[in-house]
């Protein structure tokens, strides 16, 4: 699908977003038309570990392969290598740096062009992760390693997004590009993805009664979606999907069904507060799926502990402890374990009382 006037950028679906599309039309009306320029917006991948990945924007160039993740808040960006914090009109919010998360994508991808017939006789080059903070007046404040792979707009002695892809000026990218960056390759990508049946991005997913919208956390086996419910426009669920994997065999897939329903039956006993409550248990097409409740407002623990550590007195830190600590003798007096304690696997529910 193409519908931009620009042979070679492939429009895969439209934005949902007006922001998103403006950030996306910034590069495109600056993109060189010729070969070996090509680009793929807004579609979406199955990767070989059964998960679900987003791909705002795709580019090859003679100097690279990049996956490029479009941020389009206002205000001041902060942070460091790990956590970003946005601040615009008197409030704040505390993100994962998206570096890794698109590292991540872009690493997935590689791995499932290389198994495509397109590269039976070639090597898939390498894909870097490109942060566009779109955001006209963006007032960034990163510094060091936390500047890495991010660029924004593009300005009179200030290079941003266009100057990583034509000349790699940014902060992060080496000199040279890994893999070769020639005509044939470019066809060689699209041939692969036509092969891949990459799709547009479709966030009316659904699970039961809910609506798959972004991808919340993710780990070894599961990705966690905000659910939001078809009719009930102002009902939001926390969807935990069971990841099956590509090459998984009957027998495997069979044991992932019984190890989320066990799960499932487990959580049901833990009525208690501080216990995020599963609600239904279903099957989705990327595996079996477990239905939370959700608040709007939660923020993760580590997230809360950067946003509010100007706020956090002594008597607050020991009830924030006594929670948790009674949260967790109570699954242990239910024989539960929790298998993967920390912070971000901790949620505030109402981060502003």
């Amino acid at each position: 699908m193409n519908n931009t006037g620009t042979p070679n950028w492939n429009a895969i679906a439209p934005s949902a977003f007006p922001w998103e599309q403006e950030a996306l039309d910034f590069i495109r009306s600056r993109f060189p038309t010729h070969e070996p320029y090509r680009a793929w917006s807004n579609f979406e991948f199955i990767a070989d570990d059964g998960s679900l990945n987003e791909v705002d924007l795709l580019i090859f160039t003679p100097q690279g392969f990049f996956l490029v993740e479009i941020k389009s808040s206002p205000g001041v960006l902060a942070g460091d290598s790990y956590t970003w914090t946005w601040q615009h009109g008197g409030h704040s919010k505390v993100v994962d740096n998206p570096v890794f998360l698109a590292n991540r994508k872009a690493k997935k991808l590689v791995s499932l062009l290389q198994r495509q017939r397109a590269f039976e006789k070639l090597r898939v080059p390498f894909i870097e992760p490109l942060i566009f903070c779109s955001a006209e007046n963006l007032q960034s404040q990163l510094q060091g390693n936390a500047r890495f792979h991010v660029c924004l707009r593009d300005q009179t002695n200030k290079p941003g997004i266009m100057a990583a892809l034509n000349r790699r000026d940014c902060p992060g990218l080496s000199e040279k590009p890994r893999g070769e960056f020639n005509r044939p390759m470019g066809k060689a990508i699209s041939r692969a993805l036509e092969q891949i049946g990459i799709k547009p991005s479709q966030r009316s997913r659904r699970v039961g009664d809910y609506e798959l919208q972004s991808v919340i956390d993710e780990g070894p086996g599961y990705q966690d979606f905000l659910g939001k419910h078809i009719a009930l426009k102002d009902t939001f669920r926390r969807i935990r999907v069971y990841l099956v994997q590509a090459e998984t065999n009957a027998e495997q897939r069979v044991m992932i069904q019984r190890a989320a329903e066990r799960e499932f039956r487990l959580l049901q006993v833990l009525e208690h507060r501080g216990v995020l409550r599963a609600m239904e248990f279903t099957n989705h097409e990327l595996g079996p799926a477990i239905i939370f409740q959700h608040f709007p407002s939660v923020v993760r623990l580590d997230h809360y502990l950067i946003q509010q550590k100007d706020r956090i007195t002594d008597d607050l830190r020991l009830s924030l402890m006594r929670q948790i600590a009674e949260t967790i003798s109570f699954a242990h007096g239910k024989h539960v374990v929790h298998r993967n304690l920390s912070p971000r696997a901790i949620l505030v529910v109402h981060p502003e009382r």
